[in-house]
């Protein structure tokens, strides 16, 4: 006679138990328990974390955007996106690799982004908003770089040299002129001194250095004041901004202005101040005047070039 063994309820569910954790187990960034499929013994996983070809993407676009300043960057972020290798350590063979840069599914409501340990999880419709923003912006840059037609002052040319001198423009578009008649000021500059290339001379109120970062650059500009001036008992407010391109040959003359310095600059005429903020000129050359022919040449205003 044979006897059948019966089967003890509790190792059944046991069995159950474990089934359904290996069913929901996650391999992640950190060891998990699990039965090895090669060697078929309960063991926790060690991890490893190994380069993909996400790593390398990251590190080039890296490159590509900050340049030499990706030398500072790179060694933080090459290790956050290295993948994560899960192995048996009885084995050795690999059992999962899971990569810790996640990104979502348009279709998910609820969309997770996951930068190594960072986790980020927003609302699709707030995602959707934060990209068509930045799309906005993108375009708007792109339309005001040299990838893109000039426009705005990137569009002035430097023109034949005009006699207009700064008291002629300050009687028709001076801040007391477009007080009195802001519509004369605005056909006056249209017609007048739009896009017209001028030489004068002022003195260096402040200069403010431009910028290059991450693809968006910004002139750099000096303000100027000029004589007569037209805000004679506001000493902060300048006459004149010239905004200048960082090249060498000027760049290297600008690193020497002090406030206070006399100049003598060519510059083209871009657009008139209004309510009080400075009129704006793009600079193609400038002379730093000693004192002395500072003091002597202010008033006349005239158009001869000055030695340093």
């Amino acid at each position: 006679m044979s006897y059948i063994v019966p089967r003890d309820k509790k190792d059944d569910n046991k069995r159950d138990v474990q089934e359904e954790e290996e069913d929901d187990l996650v391999f992640d960034q950190v060891p998990v328990k699990v039965a090895c499929p090669h060697c078929s013994v309960s063991i926790i996983t060690y991890i490893e974390h190994e380069s993909s070809w996400v790593t390398f993407t990251v590190c080039i676009a890296l490159f590509m955007v900050l340049n030499w300043a990706a030398l500072c960057i790179v060694p933080v972020v090459y290790p956050l996106v290295k993948d994560v290798v899960h192995h048996c350590p009885r084995c050795l063979r690999v059992l999962a690799t899971r990569s810790r840069v996640v990104l979502p599914s348009v279709r998910d409501e609820v969309m997770s982004f996951r930068f190594g340990s960072c986790a980020m999880v927003l609302a699709r419709k707030y995602v959707l908003a934060l990209v068509a923003m930045m799309s906005l912006i993108g375009s708007i840059h792109w339309i005001r770089s040299g990838s893109a037609p000039a426009t705005g002052i990137e569009a002035i040319v430097r023109s034949e040299l005009s006699v207009l001198r700064w008291e002629d423009f300050l009687q028709d578009c001076g801040f007391k002129s477009y007080l009195g008649n802001p519509i004369h000021v605005t056909v006056a500059f249209n017609e007048k001194y739009k896009n017209q290339t001028l030489h004068w001379q002022g003195s260096v109120h402040r200069v403010e250095e431009g910028f290059n970062f991450l693809g968006l650059s910004q002139r750099g500009a000096i303000f100027v004041d000029m004589t007569p001036q037209q805000f004679p008992n506001k000493r902060d407010m300048s006459d004149v901004v010239l905004l200048y391109k960082e090249e060498k040959e000027l760049g290297q003359k600008i690193a020497t202005l002090k406030k206070g310095m006399g100049l003598d600059f060519t510059a083209t005429m871009v657009e008139v101040g209004r309510r009080g903020s400075p009129h704006v000129m793009a600079l193609w050359d400038l002379a730093i005047l000693s004192a002395a022919s500072s003091k002597a040449d202010s008033p006349s205003q005239n158009s001869s070039l000055v030695s340093p």
